[in-house]
């Protein structure tokens, strides 16, 4: 079925023009104007009545919003963000994915029957193909990766930067034995803090050992505990995210080992309640989530009212040391 997108896409104007003309307001040329409905009828684009309606009586615009996990503290950052983005002007649809590739695509496909306005992606693993389907039917907002297509915009992390300072901190902190608790490969954030550690690890002539295990506390506990069951000597250990390195520091606790004297440790994303009340304290890479996530909000209203000329947004992250990273180094 023909949408306001294809219709605007096609007769060279934005979305808003196109709804003016096909609700008999807004000033254009009379040919445009002609053109317009034209290209209505051979696309046979009906209209949603019940929709405009509804839009009518309440003018709240209707955003879908997928995250993999809405448990994870990021994840629910990044969502408290986008609703006080929306504030009273948006009615957010959250969708958890579970990390199902399946049912995220599932969504993601059935995103434009929900009668939505636009949707933002969290942290996608679906392939370019999906997201730029979805994309001709209505507004995108994707998270880390980035697209050249006409309705999508990115929000994205230089996350290949931010390991590379977490690494890089942890070898000026004297270690020389760093492991890398990764997510999986599938995901393109995953691929940049591996990137990013190796880039560090490589600079100093250190051996890169990358181990990809995943995004919660138990991945990371059970990936350090058979890491300290071989014989492989690790000094310092550089995790995918703070959960994942609340999990790597319960196993070496377990080991009798002592953070960061004998193994030093730093996470990623900054969650300040989880990285405060761990002991030690757990170093971390910052990113602005909550911020994140009001950006892609408004990038979105933009991209519906069709005024958006930002095609890509990104974040820098920093590093926030604490105890957990401060190995003593010998002089």
């Amino acid at each position: 079925m023909a949408n306001l997108y294809e219709i605007a896409k096609l007769t060279n104007v934005s979305i808003s023009t196109v709804s003016k003309v096909l609700n008999g307001k807004g000033r254009v040329s009379e040919a445009k104007r002609k053109e317009i409905l034209r290209v209505a009828r051979q696309l046979g684009y009906t209209p949603n009545y019940h929709a405009r309606s509804m839009a009518r009586r309440t003018k709240i615009l209707t955003i879908g919003l997928i995250v993999p996990d809405i448990i994870n503290p990021f994840f629910a950052s990044l969502t408290r963000g986008v609703q006080k983005a929306c504030g009273e002007d948006a009615l957010v649809i959250l969708m958890d994915s579970f990390r199902n590739l399946e049912r995220e695509e599932k969504l993601i496909k059935n995103a434009r029957f929900f009668g939505i306005d636009g949707i933002i992606i969290g942290n996608s693993r679906v392939s370019d193909d999906l997201v730029e389907e979805i994309s001709r039917y209505i507004p995108v907002v994707v998270f880390d990766k980035s697209y050249e297509l006409d309705n999508v915009v990115s929000i994205v992390l230089d996350n290949r930067y931010g390991a590379y300072m977490a690494t890089k901190h942890l070898i000026e902190n004297g270690c020389k034995n760093i492991v890398h608790l990764g997510g999986t490969h599938e995901l393109y954030v995953s691929l940049e803090r591996a990137r990013g550690y190796e880039a560090a690890m490589n600079e100093a002539n250190l051996k890169p050992m990358v181990e990809p295990v995943g995004y919660n506390e138990s991945v990371g506990y059970e990936a350090m505990k058979r890491l300290l069951d071989s014989d492989l000597q690790i000094d310092g250990v550089f995790c995918m995210n703070d959960l994942v390195a609340i999990g790597a520091i319960k196993a070496l606790k377990e080991k009798g080992l002592r953070i960061p004297e004998d193994v030093a440790v730093i996470g990623f994303d900054d969650d300040e309640e989880l990285c405060e009340i761990i002991e030690p304290p757990l170093s971390s890479i910052h990113q602005p989530v909550e911020e994140m996530g009001e950006v892609a909000a408004k990038l979105l209203f933009e991209l519906i009212k069709g005024n958006s000329k930002i095609k890509r947004y990104v974040f820098t992250p920093r590093l926030v040391v604490r105890q957990s990273s401060l190995k003593k180094v010998k002089s």
